[in-house]
């Protein structure tokens, strides 16, 4: 009996030993595990960090120094001639100091191209500042809390491989033959000297940044569409705040335009659908086919506020309004604070409107719902107007026909006779049928 005790406790004692070691094995592992997924969790932030700095890219191919008019390159993919900085590979390349007579130009075949953009200042002094020759699409970013400014020359020289005279490529301080993203947390000024501020012969999206613009043509043009969101935008502009022969979409941001031409121009539509919209201009939104859907719109302007205007065959023009608050105040004399050569439809939303002619269209116009104000008083109907309802003139529905922009009443003062009464019917005429004012 005690030799069996005996045994008992020796195997229970070794039993203990084992299940000891055991744990112990087990807590190392634990802890092993554990600082793994501390080490994994470090390495998530850090490329989360990395993906937040610059959603294109996971690595930076090269960091660039700009100084002056030369440049000092930190890894692959670019090279320098001079003051021209030449990304020939896909990839992602960081500039930061200042380049007093240079330029960035993009020459990568087909592969997709990062520009961050991290403290940097470049004045080109022959061409524009940064020109996309091949790519993919290229992204153009603002590095977050940082200030940059890209200028172009005033006059272009169109003499290496990378420019084209004949057809006057490239046409703007930030030009781009391909699709082209201008996006970061940071601050971006372009001064499109010589013209154009940002141009894409593709299409043009920009998305989360801080931008300005000033221009001596259009500040941001996209050839087959243009689209915004969340972005804080001024541009002055002597041509189109806003331009696309395609389509221009505006869906959220603060944008504040003031042009010489048309705020927003599309040849095909213009759709707003949300965002903070203030524009100054000659015609505030102009598009064969002009579409609101939400946001706070407020324009100024010397000819048409809203205009639909015929740019594409088989389409007929119209603008349409189905939320938003809109304001519209129109200068003195020939101006329409909307305009179409088609149909108005108004279906929601809060349009207020200031004007001597509150609308003027060829088609149809239908008031659905919503509210509209024409000259502080709420209407019920859309009707053809000119000189704000004035008794009399009704513009093409009244007694005076008006003639289409510029070939009749210029200024949008109507001919009156020798007591200064206005005429009724057809103007007077000379012996050749020209009208007499």
């Amino acid at each position: 009996m005690k030799s069996f005790k005996k045994l008992f406790v020796i195997i229970l004692v070794f039993s203990l030993s084992v299940l000891t070691l055991a744990g112990c094995g087990a807590m190392k592992s634990d802890k092993q595990s554990a600082g793994q997924e501390s080490t994994q969790s470090a390495a998530d932030a850090q490329s989360a960090n990395t993906a937040k700095a610059g959603t294109s890219y996971d690595k930076l191919s090269a960091e660039i120094k700009l100084s002056g008019s030369s440049a000092e390159i930190k890894g692959s993919g670019a090279k320098t001639d001079g003051g021209n900085i030449i990304i020939v590979k896909g990839g992602a390349y960081s500039f930061s100091g200042k380049l007093d007579s240079g330029k960035i130009t993009v020459d990568a075949g087909d592969e997709d191209v990062t520009v961050i953009l991290n403290g940097a200042e470049i004045t080109s002094s022959d061409s524009a500042a940064i020109n996309v020759f091949k790519a993919g699409t290229v992204t153009v970013e603002a590095a977050d809390g940082t200030e940059n400014t890209l200028s172009d020359a005033v006059e272009y020289v169109y003499e290496d491989s990378y420019s084209d005279k004949e057809k006057e490529e490239p046409s703007a301080c930030v030009f781009s033959k391909t699709d082209l993203i201008i996006t970061g947390g940071g601050n971006l000024t372009v001064k499109g000297n010589a013209g154009n501020g940002i141009r894409s012969n593709d299409y043009l999206t920009v998305e989360n940044t801080v931008l300005t613009v000033e221009s001596e043509n259009t500040a941001l043009s996209g050839n087959d569409g243009v689209t915004v969101n969340v972005v804080t935008l001024s541009a002055d502009a002597k041509g189109d705040g806003i331009h696309s022969d395609g389509n221009v979409e505006i869906n959220s941001g603060k944008l504040t335009i003031r042009s010489d031409d048309d705020g927003l121009h599309a040849d095909n539509s213009v759709t707003v659908n949300g965002g903070e919209i203030n524009i100054t201009a000659h015609e505030g939104i102009e598009g064969t086919l002009v579409t609101i859907n939400n946001g706070t719109i407020t324009l100024s302007a010397s000819d048409d506020g809203i205009n639909a205007a015929q740019k594409v065959d088989g389409v007929t023009p119209a603008v349409e309004i189905n939320g938003g608050e809109i304001t519209i105040t129109m200068g003195a004399g020939d101006t329409d604070a909307i305009d179409s050569n088609g149909d108005i439809i108004i279906n929601g939303g809060k349009t207020g409107i200031t004007a001597q002619s509150g609308f003027d269209y060829d088609g149809k116009a239908e008031l659905n719902g919503g509210e509209v104000y024409l000259n502080g008083e709420k209407i019920s109907e859309i009707t053809n107007q000119f000189g704000g309802g004035m008794p009399d003139f009704g513009g093409r529905d009244g007694n005076f026909p008006q003639g289409e922009k510029g070939d009749f009443f210029k200024g949008g003062t109507p001919p009156t006779d020798e007591n200064g009464e206005y005429f009724r019917g057809a103007p007077p005429t000379d012996e050749n049928g020209e009208t007499v004012i």
